[in-house]
C-alpha cells in the first residue's frame, strides 16, 4: 500500500457534515456521494469511485441488491480522511444497474477491483468526475439514466 493512500472513516450525515474526529476541521478531506435514479429497471446496482491514477490514491466500491438500496446507502454517507499529502485528487465515478446480471462474477470482490467490472451499454448508468480538494468536502452527484 502506498503511503499517501487515504485512511477513511465513514459515518451517516446528520444536519451538518461532521468531522472524522479531532478539533481541527481544516485538515480533513471528505467525499459526499449523491446517487439518483428515476427509471424502473431492476438488478444489482454498482458504484465505483476511483482516482484518475488508477485508484492508487483513492478507491471506493459499493454493491447493492437494487438501485434503491444503493441510493439509500450511498446518498447518506460521507467518507473522510485526515492528513496525507496536501494535494487535490481527480476522481471518476460510475454507477449502474446490471439488468442482465452479467456483472455479478467480475464485480463481486470489492477489495480487488476487476477492470472488467464495467456497465454494458444497455445498462442504466451514470458517470461523474470531480476534484477531491484537500481539506474540503466534495459532493458528487451521480445521476443514473436509461441508455438512449
Amino acid at each position: 500500500m502506498q503511503a499517501h493512500r487515504l485512511m477513511l472513516c465513514a459515518f451517516v450525515v446528520a444536519a451538518a457534515l461532521p468531522s472524522c474526529g479531532g478539533d481541527s476541521t481544516n485538515d480533513r478531506t471528505c467525499l459526499h456521494k449523491e446517487v439518483t435514479y428515476a427509471g424502473s429497471k431492476a438488478g444489482t446496482a454498482y458504484l465505483r469511485v476511483t482516482s484518475d491514477d488508477g485508484g492508487r490514491a483513492y478507491s471506493f466500491s459499493g454493491n447493492s441488491p437494487s438501485i434503491q438500496f444503493l441510493i439509500a446507502a450511498e446518498s447518506g454517507i460521507v467518507i473522510c480522511s485526515r492528513g496525507g499529502e496536501h494535494i487535490d485528487i481527480p476522481l471518476t465515478a460510475v454507477a449502474w444497474i446490471d439488468v442482465s446480471g452479467a456483472a455479478a462474477s467480475v464485480c463481486s470482490d470489492l477489495r480487488n477491483q476487476d477492470p472488467q467490472c464495467q456497465p454494458f451499454p444497455s445498462d442504466p448508468q451514470g458517470h461523474q468526475t470531480a476534484l477531491l480538494r484537500f481539506g474540503q468536502t466534495t459532493i458528487m452527484h451521480i445521476d443514473v439514466v436509461e441508455p438512449p
